[in-house]
């Protein structure tokens, strides 16, 4: 029988050793991906977004002043945020508070005409004063390119949604107080009738109205000494644009 010599034995335990070093590899590598592949898949668990309760924000804010008349709170982010009233006419909340203590500041009120579910056109109305103390007072800013321009966006919450609005108009009426009409427009479509109040802005806006436009009009008494006229209001308007 043939003798393999050393160096040849070495060799063969060489590519021996080589052999069993590649087939261990692959057998590990195998066995992970194995178990991987028959690991149980975990379920991807999606959380609901949680449903607000606006009707509990609504209740609350009755329960907290004793008034029934609550209906809804007006926001605007870093400027104010006031709770809104309403009643059967427009003089009541003129002079009481939402207390319904007699108040000369009064409250931040709804025309009585207006139906929260079923009005275009939303108007809202609160006192000012040349001290610069009543919520409202701040519209006036809104005649400034600069505060129009970083606060947009206006929020209407009553008892069945969250309403967004971005504003499109901001300026002192003297004379033209048709803005708070409802349903008749001198003549003009409500479309072209909101149009008109859009020109009227201090600052323009790109915002586009027509006749199915759902808008939205804060309106205080303006103190611009600048503007001499017995009747004067600062107005901003603004259009509905979200709401959930």
């Amino acid at each position: 029988m043939l003798e393999l010599g050393d160096d040849m034995k070495k060799k063969i335990l060489f590519i021996i050793v080589i052999l069993l070093t590649i087939f261990f590899i692959l057998a590990g590598y195998n066995y992970q991906m194995r178990e991987e592949t028959e690991k149980p898949v975990k379920p991807v668990i999606v959380e609901k977004e949680k449903k607000i309760d606006y009707e509990k924000i609504i209740n609350d804010l009755k329960n907290k002043y004793n008034n029934s008349d609550v209906v809804a709170l007006v926001e605007i982010p870093n400027v104010l945020e006031e709770v809104i009233v309403q009643t059967d006419n427009n003089t009541y909340y003129l002079s009481y508070d939402l207390y319904k203590n007699q108040n000369i500041i009064g409250a931040t009120f709804l025309d009585y005409r207006n139906d929260l579910n079923t009005s275009n056109k939303l108007l809202i109305y609160s006192h000012s004063d040349p001290e610069g103390t009543l919520p409202f007072v701040k519209l006036t800013n809104y005649n400034n390119e600069e505060f129009f321009n970083n606060n947009k966006y206006i929020y209407l919450t009553d008892s069945n949604k969250k309403r967004k609005y971005e504003v499109f108009s901001s300026y002192i009426e003297t004379n033209d107080f048709d803005y708070v009409n409802l349903e008749r427009f001198n003549d003009l479509t409500y479309g072209e009738h909101l149009n008109k109040l859009k020109n009227k802005s201090y600052v323009k806006s790109d915002i586009e109205l027509d006749d199915n436009s759902k808008v939205l009009i804060l309106q205080t008494c303006s103190f611009n000494e600048y503007i001499n006229a017995k009747d004067k209001f600062q107005l901003v308007m603004a259009k509905e644009i979200d709401n959930k």
